[in-house]
């Protein structure tokens, strides 16, 4: 019992030590606020897939640059796709149908706008169940927090009623994009502080000198 114990702090330390950088918060977060900038715009439709795709290349090529040459780099042993596949559809197969039993005593459940309107609940939901996950596999207590406030916002946001419908989903993005960047750039900045290019102490040094 005590070697399992043991053998899961490991994993969780390893896990937070390749996560101290702060990108992946500050990356996920500047995705969500180009997502929002639909709000100003109907021609930014396509801001509402491009943030999705840029995510990966953009956190990969930023820890290539700053992390990997400071920490080096260790590969972890990825989730299996399939069962994080499974754990986002059956998540969002739990939201639904929460959703429709609701719908259908308090509501019309063919209603596609009241649907659209509840969007922000149901993203709030699965992302608190991924940032969850993160705080089960880290032992990071920010996680919790941002799965919290995930959560809370996409109540929030849902239960307003605003002129277009799509707003309080859009707003919903804007809201963790403003909690997620200024977390992960005070993270990234203490980072660059805390570890700096092999090198760069002792120009600093001489610099001083």
């Amino acid at each position: 019992m005590a070697q399992e114990t043991d053998l899961r702090n490991i994993e969780q330390k390893t896990f937070r030590d390749s996560q101290q950088d702060g990108l992946m918060e500050l990356v996920m977060g500047i995705c969500m606020l180009a997502i929002s900038t639909r709000l100003f715009s109907r021609l930014l439709i396509f801001m509402l897939a491009l943030p999705v795709f840029l995510f990966g290349p953009l956190l990969a090529l930023m820890r290539r640059r700053f992390t990997h040459p400071r920490i080096g780099y260790v590969k972890l042993i990825p989730d299996k796709p399939k069962s994080v596949i499974t754990g986002i559809l059956f998540v969002t197969l739990v939201v639904i149908a929460v959703m429709a039993v609701v719908f259908f005593f308090f509501g019309d459940v063919r209603d596609i706008n009241l649907w659209m309107r509840w969007c922000p609940f149901w993203g709030g939901t699965v992302l608190a169940g991924m940032f969850s996950s993160l705080a089960s596999k880290s032992g990071a207590i920010r996680y919790y927090i941002f799965a919290g406030w995930s959560l809370l916002s996409g109540i929030v946001l849902s239960v307003l009623d605003f002129e277009v419908v799509e707003t309080g989903t859009l707003l919903y993005f804007a809201v963790m994009g403003g909690l997620l960047v200024p977390f992960g750039l005070l993270q990234f900045v203490m980072f660059l502080r805390k570890h700096p290019k092999p090198g760069q102490e002792v120009l600093d040094g001489q610099t001083g000198n």
